[in-house]
């Protein structure tokens, strides 16, 4: 399956709105997860089925719905049907080729966005699709693989560090998307770091190297695809003037988008620079090869003139004067490398080597 695009073969034809997941099934079954907090308490708990964690929602309390694995499309029907949730926001979240996307419907919002991993090793970026659906105390995340990017907000809430046990869940939403936004900044330093590395490697140009660099325009050509589409959701979220999204909050999903910003302007400018380096790379290749060439043009011009004078006396005719001289041979010689030496002279001295 192409990486910059799914492929919509199981969606033709479907109706707007049909639950069909498209894309690479990334875990076998599914994790269900429910965090509720408030204040002064803050409970975790795993759940077999859904309907045993629907039924623990409080009215009392904010909850935090966190589902790993979304080929399981009847347990997003069963959610969207216990919420009132709108089909077409269930289709995009089973679609995990869609853009970050901001869906506003009649008691939801639902919020779609990338979160970006980086293997140094293989230097190689995958993507996984994230999703949010907020209601008034329930906020719920789709995620295709159970993951750590969570984790920091997780133990924030555990440890009640800062405000977030005392703001509702469109505090919550705000603080998963910047840790993965935070995450994009830590992705593109490490491709950053190795990109600036190769540079140093450039004066002497090798196909392992050229490999390496067009490997990299690559992965961040697919980073940067992946993450420029928040900035315009997160564009329409501050402007949507949800009641779900309190006045208040929206000042931290403004400056999210601040720093969503930044993400984009380092992927291009990392870009841009793979590309000068590429160039970079095709310079050095080519003003090696041109050495190479002047010093075989070099003695190649040298060994004219002396191919000339053994071509002269290599030749079949009986009467050569210079046959009969006694030291002929050694004259012969002594033309040669005076020529050669003449040249070799003028050369130097024009500064051609």
């Amino acid at each position: 399956m192409a990486r910059f695009l799914k492929s919509r073969i199981k969606a033709k034809g479907a109706a707007p709105g049909s639950l069909i997941f498209m894309g690479k099934q990334k875990m076998d079954g599914t994790r269900i997860r429910l965090m509720q907090y408030s204040k002064e308490t803050n409970t975790e708990t795993e759940y077999g089925t859904i309907d045993k964690a629907l039924k623990s929602i409080s009215n009392t309390h904010n909850n935090w719905l966190n589902i790993d694995g979304l080929h399981n499309t009847e347990l997003i029907k069963h959610i969207g049907e216990h919420f009132n949730i709108s089909p077409l926001a269930l289709e995009n979240i089973l679609n995990t080729g869609q853009r970050a996307k901001f869906f506003e419907d009649h008691n939801s919002v639902t919020f779609i966005t990338k979160a970006v991993y980086y293997n140094q090793e293989e230097n190689k970026v995958s993507i996984e699709q994230i999703s949010f659906i907020l209601l008034e105390n329930v906020l719920i995340s789709f995620q295709e693989r159970t993951g750590d990017h969570f984790e920091p907000v997780r133990n924030r809430i555990r440890n009640a560090f800062g405000k977030i046990r005392q703001r509702k869940t469109d505090y919550l939403l705000y603080a998963l998307t910047d840790s993965l936004v935070d995450n994009y900044l830590i992705n593109l330093e490490q491709i950053g770091l190795s990109i600036e590395a190769l540079e140093e490697k450039l004066d002497n140009p090798t196909k392992e190297i050229s490999k390496k660099l067009f490997q990299y325009k690559t992965e961040i050509s697919y980073f940067r695809k992946s993450i420029k589409p928040l900035k315009e959701a997160l564009t329409r979220l501050t402007r949507a003037k949800s009641e779900i999204i309190s006045e208040e909050n929206l000042v931290f999903f403004q400056e999210l988008y601040d720093i969503q910003e930044q993400a984009i302007e380092a992927a291009d400018s990392y870009f841009g620079m793979t590309n000068d380096l590429i160039n970079l790379y095709n310079t050095n290749l080519s003003n090696k090869v041109n050495e190479v060439m002047k010093v075989l043009t070099i003695f190649a011009s040298i060994f004219i003139p002396l191919t000339f004078i053994a071509g002269i006396y290599g030749t079949n005719f009986e009467y050569v004067p210079e046959l009969h001289f006694k030291n002929a041979y050694f004259v012969m010689w002594g033309v040669m490398v005076f020529v050669a030496g003449t040249m070799l002279y003028y050369f130097k001295k024009n500064k051609w080597f």
